[in-house]
């Protein structure tokens, strides 16, 4: 009927009829370039190959993720060695899958396969045998979005091992489990994918200047949210994160492998990394002596079978468990990153020739398939490690001198919340504190904290969220150094060096306890406070200024009498007037109610303005607090990851619907619908000097303007602040200039950074900048060499970095007397306007929340600010 309605000509009929017959010849092409070794023959036809369902040769096109999805129900659906599954769906609603690999027979089993090798984790359960259990392999790909050859490798390996039918692959799957995700990041890999698609030439051009090979901003590397995946393991911040981290946990893979890309002027890095030099401490050595380099001979002799050049040992590191490749090692596991040189198109010109996506998508497709060979081969000593790790984790526990951990505060039930959660994704045993302790002059009430014992399995994973390091053995770092992430959440905790904490250790928290807000002692006639100590306070606020509920916030402390007795409010506690609002003191409570419900918050019903002690609720320092309108400058020469983070915080935390502003866009902006501008990291230099005095005018009306980094310096320099706040420090020109080893000339740079360090400032709690900061020790994490002067006016140096400020991390001696003394966080009044200067990322991997709380705060409160 299609044929006859449409009238199609004969000769489009003939094409396509030809265009299906020449399939298994184009097929037999692909297998030539893709499996040389492999015999036609061994492939069973019943399994369409990729470029059979696709239409396409794999490498000619960029498969979107959808086909990608399509293309593994196929294969479940067609054969008894798959199984789909569904894990997440992205922010984008693509989904995040599984295709799980194992022989027929396994498949029938594979529930108890799963809970046979979970055997390993248990020191008291009995090895097990290599002649039951099955080696587990996790080959994760595109977790950076743009690095798309990992994608199309995914397809191939997944039909290389369910359609070959070799002696060799079916031991495969007769002794292993073989898990393939074949999109870590699918948004941003369908980002990537649109573009090179929409920019690719017939024949392709090999030119790197080719609009091809150079995405816009943000490029395709990222999600939704502008995150970097790859970093993400371990503070699970993004959703996506969470989904494949739970996948984690139901199987804990003896290998897993993250598939990458680099320059195309690279050739192949594969582990193992620098010895010692790049090791994580607490890890056991011999997981880098031994395990990794014996799962690099099958890499190196597939590469090798390939005659592809590869390097080992070199930039890549191994300490930081935020990776997809290093948070398998702090499980038991062992993680390896594959980096293959990068085409970024079709074909490019490198410095050795042109690279094709042909020849990156081959390499990987190698390499994972060695991996599968490695890890069924010594399948025997992966589990007698992985049971070595586990039971070796409870010996160095309790060679330490901390029992256990505990954390929680009352007057952040948000963060505390949150905070549990993480540690519930991670799978440790948790256990509520069923007394109020007091430790060090904090205290820990009962049913607001928790107590995490470290005589557990997952002992070195505790470590590393609870102790910030201090020392390492080297100064090569690829990444950050400070990542105990509690230390990010600003909540009170204590290191318990004895076993008294199982005096008042309670029931094991089995599961996320359910919160409910609610507003305490019922309808009042007079007022509502809310404490801005808890972090879920600021969305609440912005909901009810959505909503033309009057709301206002105290500058100084105060005690109110409300239903349970007599309580402290804080600097930045939250007053709502029930006589200022248009709504009837019902309709006001039904509010507050359905806010608290909404964002799990309490609010106070107070009958009277009159407090027992601190300043009364009509007092002159409580000031109307004005709904911020936000616009947050996007674009070219702006960080990604900042406006991502920033974009998430005041989006998905907040609820602030901010408006993003492209940079080359802003100049012809009306900027009077916003008061508060905000600029992350970034160059800013490409905007005129007309745009610079719109700016500074709009500020001098009364805006607040927000930034950080590059872009602090930039407002420095461009006298949008009428002082000079830029803090630098004088070349060494004094003696004979020092002479180095040519080859040193990388470990200098690097040692020469600040990579993540984590800092210790004084902080005045009393600045509206600072409302809500349980105490005056405030912890920054530095990642850049910005470094500001105190300011001339004493009130406007918000927070000042302290004598003996290193916490954590890798600082050099050099970079950390240039801290000592400066100032991380600076307000300047201008006219009627602020301008608040950040020296580094506030919302650093949306995890920091010690100071993405004062960015909310500035975002909230700056307007209050009287300098």
């Amino acid at each position: 009927m299609y044929l006859r309605n449409h009238k199609t000509p004969f000769k489009t009929v003939l094409l396509a009829a030809l265009a299906v017959l020449a399939l298994p010849i184009l097929s037999a092409a692909q297998t030539d370039y893709y499996f040389p070794d492999a015999n036609q023959a061994e492939f069973d036809e019943s399994i369409p190959s990729p470029q059979d369902f696709l239409g396409y040769d794999i490498g000619t096109h960029y498969t979107r993720h959808d086909r990608i999805v399509a293309y593994f129900q196929e294969l479940a659906e067609l054969s008894d060695k798959a199984t789909f599954q569904v894990i997440g769906e992205t922010y984008e609603k693509r989904s995040q899958v599984i295709l799980t690999i194992t022989s027929a027979t396994n498949h029938q089993n594979l529930e108890q396969i799963r809970q046979d090798h979970l055997t390993l984790l248990d020191p008291d359960a009995p090895t097990l045998s290599p002649e039951e259990g099955k080696s587990v392999v996790a080959l994760n790909y595109s977790v950076h979005g743009d690095e798309t050859s990992s994608g199309e490798a995914a397809l191939l390996t997944a039909y290389y091992l369910i359609a070959n039918e070799s002696d060799e692959t079916q031991e495969f799957l007769e002794e292993g489990v073989i898990h393939i995700d074949p999109a870590q990041n699918p948004d941003g890999r369908d980002r990537a994918a649109h573009y090179h698609n929409s920019y690719k030439s017939f024949p392709p051009v090999a030119d790197p200047a080719d609009a091809e090979h150079n995405q816009p901003w943000p490029e395709g590397r990222t999600n939704h949210f502008l995150h970097d995946l790859n970093r993400d393991w371990f503070a699970i911040t993004q959703k996506e994160s969470a989904n494949r981290i739970d996948f984690y946990h139901q199987w804990y893979p003896n290998v897993q492998i993250d598939f990458h890309e680099m320059g195309t002027n690279s050739t192949y890095y594969l582990e193992p990394t620098q010895p010692v030099r790049t090791w994580n401490p607490i890890i056991p050595e011999y997981h880098y002596e031994e395990m990794n380099p014996l799962l690099a001979e099958y890499h190196i002799d597939a590469l090798d079978n390939l005659g592809a050049l590869y390097w080992t040992k070199e930039v890549f590191d191994n300490i930081s468990p935020i990776y997809g490749s290093t948070y398998p090692d702090i499980q038991g596991g062992v993680g390896v990153t594959f980096e293959v040189g990068s085409s970024r198109g079709l074909v490019q010109e490198s410095n050795a020739g042109e690279i094709t996506f042909r020849s990156t998508i081959r390499k990987h497709l190698h390499t994972g398939i060695a991996t599968v060979r490695g890890a069924v081969s010594e399948k025997e000593q992966f589990f007698e490690y992985q049971k070595d790790y586990f039971a070796s984790a409870l010996d160095v526990a309790n060679s330490q001198p901390v029992n256990a951990y505990i954390f929680g505060d009352a007057e952040d039930p948000s963060l505390t919340h949150k905070f549990l959660d993480l540690l519930l994704k991670h799978r440790l045993e948790v256990y509520e504190v069923d007394q109020t302790v007091e430790r060090n002059d904090k205290r820990f009430e009962a049913g607001s904290s928790y107590v995490v014992p470290t005589d557990q399995i997952h002992y070195r994973v505790i470590h590393d969220l609870f102790e910030p390091n201090t020392s390492f053995p080297d100064s090569v770092f690829y990444d950050i150094t400070g990542w105990s992430v509690v230390q990010g959440y600003g909540i009170q905790y204590n290191e318990v060096e004895s076993d008294n904490f199982q005096n008042y250790q309670g029931q094991q928290v089995a599961e996320l306890p359910e919160r409910s807000g609610t507003v305490k002692g019922g309808q009042s006639e007079y007022a509502y406070l809310l404490k801005w100590s808890d972090y879920n306070a600021s969305p609440a606020l912005y909901e009810l200024l959505s909503n033309n509920i009057t709301s206002r916030v105290a500058h100084k402390p105060f005690t109110a009498n409300v239903a349970s007795g007599e309580e402290e409010f804080g600097y930045g506690t939250i007053v709502v007037s029930v006589r200022e609002q248009d709504l009837s003191p019902s309709e006001l409570h039904q509010k507050l109610s359905e806010t608290a419900e909404a964002h799990d918050v309490t609010f106070y019903a107070v009958d009277t303005g009159m407090t027992p002690s601190g300043i009364d609720l009509g007092s002159n320092n409580i000031e109307p607090v004005e709904k911020p309108e936000v616009a947050l400058v996007i674009g070219p020469g702006v960080s990604s990851y900042e406006v991502g983070e920033a974009w998430f915080l005041l989006n998905k935390h907040a609820g602030i619907e901010a408006t993003k502003i492209r940079k080359p866009q802003f100049p012809q902006t009306d900027l009077q619908r916003y008061n508060t501008i905000i600029l992350v990291d970034g160059n800013y230099s490409d905007w005129d000097e007309q745009a610079v005095e719109n700016l500074k005018n709009w500020v001098h009306a009364g805006g607040v303007l927000i930034t950080d980094e590059d872009a602090s310096e930039w407002a420095i320099n461009q006298k949008l602040v009428s002082e000079d706040l830029l803090q630098t420090f004088p070349e060494d020109t004094t003696g004979t200039p020092p002479r180095y080893d040519y080859e040193e000339q990388s470990d200098r740079w690097r040692a020469s950074t600040i990579p993540g360090t984590i800092l210790e400032a004084d902080i005045d709690t009393s600045n509206p900048l600072a409302f809500g900061v349980p105490d005056r020790s405030q912890l920054f994490i530095k990642n850049s060499s910005l470094f500001l002067k105190q300011s001339d006016n004493p009130y406007a140096t918000v927070a000042k970095y302290t004598d003996e400020p290193f916490v954590g991390g890798h600082i050099s001696d050099e970079n950390l007397d240039k801290v000592r003394g400066t100032s991380p966080l600076v307000a300047k009044e201008e006219g009627s306007g602020k301008v608040i200067l950040f020296a580094d990322d506030p919302n650093f991997r949306s995890y920091w929340h010690t100071t993405s709380r004062l960015f909310l705060n500035a975002i909230f409160f700056g307007r209050n600010l009287s300098l």
